[in-house]
């Protein structure tokens, strides 16, 4: 028990459990994303926005030859 309590208040140790902990995160949230294909519905967003923007610019350069 007391080889346990020294390697947790050993800060190298708990740097590294740290990273580790980060590193699983990342991964595992990237397979969620996968997964329920948030990542292509972001894509998907993220396009009909610009052509939203582009669709405005052209309406308002319309309106202003008016």
């Amino acid at each position: 028990m007391l080889e346990i309590m020294e390697l947790l208040g050993n800060k190298a140790f708990l740097a590294l459990v740290l990273v580790s902990l980060i590193g699983l995160f990342l991964v595992l949230r990237e397979f969620y994303c996968w997964y329920f294909k948030l990542n292509r519905i972001v894509e998907i967003l993220e396009r009909n926005q610009k052509l939203q923007e582009k669709t405005n610019r052209l309406l308002e350069e319309l309106n202003n030859k008016l």
